[in-house]
């Protein structure tokens, strides 16, 4: 949808140009991420360009249909063959070509945390750094879409953060009253693309729905699945608040998600002390330490009070 929303319609698009391109992060070397495995990714989205994600949302079935296809394609002789005489340089010089000439604006990688599970010898910021360079050699923007794990991709390095914007998706939250309402909507919402005994079953009660999901949309639509699921089961009509009980996470995959939706919450919180830099110590000039900070009353000089060190 986000795509669709940049690029527009393909029919106005000038001939030959493709606006935005979609990958996939994947852990393909050992459960690690693996560079070379992007680079034949990003080459093969410009060597046979799959555009259905262009289509009505109403005309995809599954939103995952161009990734299946770049999946199904690296797994055949051919490329496997053309993978071991080729390497990850060659590949990304061959997508900034194309790229470029192809007038690409947009380069969305989803499942971005999964270049955070570098292998040893491997840094993350290195390899966020050589990601900005092909973003500005082929002038377009890259979109890392990704889950609360995906902040170790600047965690600790301005280089990255001072050349990023972010935006939070935030969950609903049991801390926010106003989101009461929200998290109702949207149980409703998504219940409606499933055929239950009556459309508020999970509304009343909440208190299922929102501790097996921590508030989000991704757990709230794969609870609908897995009691739908319970209802092929039993060979049943219409999904019932039975099915949604035995849809519920185990206790401990419950206190797993509660976890990581506590930690992601924690990224969206206020820093403390914005001038805190623990035991390190500034000073301003000669031997001159910054105390504090008053009003500037003209354009001329510093806007700050210092006093011998």
């Amino acid at each position: 949808r986000a795509m669709r929303k940049v690029c527009g319609k393909p029919d106005s698009w000038l001939r030959g140009t493709l606006p935005a391109v979609a990958v996939r992060a994947t852990l393909t070397d050992r459960n690690n991420f693996n560079q070379k495995d992007l680079a034949e990714r990003l080459a093969l989205s410009l060597r046979q360009p799959d555009i259905r994600w262009a289509l009505s949302r109403d005309e995809v079935l599954d939103p995952d249909i161009v990734h299946d296809r770049t999946e199904s394609f690296v797994q055949t002789p051919i490329w496997q063959a053309e993978r071991r005489g080729t390497t990850a340089h060659q590949l990304i010089l061959e997508f900034e070509k194309n790229a470029i000439a192809r007038r690409v604006r947009w380069l969305f990688i989803e499942d971005s945390a999964c270049i955070t599970c570098m292998p040893r010898g491997h840094d993350i910021d290195k390899y966020m750094i050589g990601l900005m360079q092909l973003a500005e050699e082929c002038k377009l923007t890259i979109i890392l879409l990704g889950t609360g794990d995906s902040f170790k991709l600047w965690s600790g390095f301005p280089d990255v953060v001072r050349r990023s914007l972010f935006v939070w998706l935030k969950r609903y939250s049991e801390r926010v009253e106003s989101d009461l309402q929200g998290f109702a909507d949207l149980v409703m919402a998504v219940g409606r693309r499933f055929p239950l005994n009556e459309p508020d079953v999970l509304l009343n009660d909440l208190d299922l729905a929102l501790a097996n999901t921590a508030g989000s949309y991704g757990e709230l639509l794969q609870l609908h699945v897995r009691a739908d699921l319970s209802r092929r089961n039993r060979s049943g009509d219409t999904i019932t608040l039975r099915d949604f009980e035995k849809a519920a996470l185990s206790k401990e995959n419950r206190v797993t998600l509660w976890a990581k939706a506590a930690a992601f919450d924690s990224l969206l919180e206020d820093v403390d002390d914005p001038r805190d830099l623990g035991d390190l110590v500034i000073t301003w000039g000669k031997g001159k330490r910054l105390i504090a900070r008053t009003q500037a009353k003209s354009f001329i000089g510093p806007p700050y009070r210092v006093y011998p060190s």
